[in-house]
């Protein structure tokens, strides 16, 4: 309780009331437009709060369901070896979630997060 009143009270916090508690903020502009879109798809569906595995998943889903040059445009866009250090799921997820949008496949993405299983 005492965290909840500190989060409401504090002005200096942005003002977010996730479903889920237990989420973890991903703050990638790259899932910003991912969450943004997704809310507005399938709001039910609270993609805006994934875990970083979650949407690990989802992308790992999705890549077979690619054509092959889509799937070889978006590996040439990944950052991720260059970018991504130490262990964890955030970083190679919001990685490959930036590569795919750079490849103008969010929407795509969004449409097949709105329908899969997890």
């Amino acid at each position: 309780m005492l965290i909840l009143a500190i989060f409401f009270t504090s002005a200096s916090l942005p003002v977010v009331v996730p479903d889920r508690l237990d989420a973890q903020i991903m703050t990638s502009p790259a899932y910003g437009a991912f969450a943004s879109k997704a809310n507005l798809a399938c709001p039910a569906r609270k993609l805006g709060y994934l875990h970083p595995a979650d949407l690990d998943g989802i992308e790992e889903d999705f890549m077979p369901s690619l054509k092959r040059r889509d799937r070889h445009r978006i590996f040439a866009l990944n950052k991720r070896e260059r970018h991504c250090t130490g262990g964890g799921a955030s970083c190679p997820a919001q990685s490959l979630l930036t590569a795919i949008s750079k490849a103008g496949l969010l929407d795509k993405l969004v449409t097949y997060a709105c329908a899969s299983a997890i």
